[in-house]
């Protein structure tokens, strides 16, 4: 990995103002409430938007009482989604200060601080207490953790007995060129992807039981060039609420999760397991 790599480098996580520019295309200034469904478009970063964290909740069969832990929550969209649908508490742990407090910004705006706790902190180290989630989810963001196997072994004693775990990343399909992995490590900053095989054998070393692994490649992969399509034709629109600089930014992350899908080694995978009871 470039040694100046950073996560926050990534351009998927610079412009973040993309998201006041966006509201503000929609009349809502920088103090106003925001209606939760307004934010639906702008803040959702994972395949499928809204569609994939109602998939989870349903998966998970999350209900108003439920206790929901989200590894790596960005700026928060699952998390308000969950709350405002479901109405489960949220605690979202987030490692990037300026992505947590946009979260916190949108979260209280939305009126959903009751149900979501936003923590900026490592998912390696941050205390969490034993028996303390009924479930713990995550989109796309645990190939950013450099230590998975231990984010594994912290999870699993974090969940109720039974407690349900559902994740979405990532993962290794084949062996990438060389050039390719430069760009797998400091555009898209995947430093702990791999096979689904050894993804799942992770969670089962850590303790979790009935771990089933669906591979997505096959529905990410034209979802992610469709992506690329309609952002490239939508160009001179959203340079024009957002500036070329952010626009170019998402064009390279964009372009280069396409090429590195038609690669053939890179995949999307779906993980589902329980707490041991």
């Amino acid at each position: 990995m470039d040694d100046n790599a950073t996560l926050a480098a990534m351009p998927l996580y610079s412009n973040l103002d993309r998201v006041a520019r966006g509201l503000a295309a929609l009349g809502i200034g920088p103090k106003d409430p925001i209606p939760p469904e307004m934010l639906f478009a702008l803040d959702q970063w994972h395949y499928h938007g809204t569609e994939a964290i109602r998939a989870a909740a349903d998966k998970l069969g999350l209900k108003p009482s439920s206790r929901v832990l989200d590894v790596g929550s960005g700026i928060g969209g699952p998390a308000r989604y969950l709350a405002h649908t479901v109405g489960c508490h949220v605690t979202a742990l987030e490692l990037q200060a300026d992505l947590n407090s946009i979260a916190v910004d949108l979260t209280e705006r939305s009126g959903l601080s009751e149900r979501v706790t936003h923590v900026c902190g490592d998912a390696l180290t941050y205390p969490l207490a034993v028996a303390s989630f009924d479930a713990v989810v995550s989109w796309l963001a645990i190939l950013h953790i450099p230590d998975r196997p231990r984010l594994c072994t912290r999870l699993a004693p974090a969940l109720r007995p039974g407690g349900g775990c559902y994740i979405e990343d990532l993962c290794v399909r084949a062996p990438f060129s060389a050039g390719d992995l430069r760009e797998v490590h400091n555009v898209v900053y995947g430093i702990s992807m791999s096979s689904i095989e050894e993804y799942a054998g992770d969670l089962r070393s850590a303790g979790f039981v009935d771990v089933a692994a669906t591979d997505l490649t096959s529905d990410w992969a034209p979802y992610a060039a469709d992506r690329l399509a309609k952002w490239r034709a939508d160009h001179e629109a959203y340079a024009r609420v957002h500036g070329d600089a952010a626009y170019a930014a998402q064009e390279k992350f964009y372009s280069v999760i396409d090429r590195l899908y038609r690669s053939g080694s890179l995949g999307g995978v779906r993980l589902t397991a329980s707490a041991a009871r």
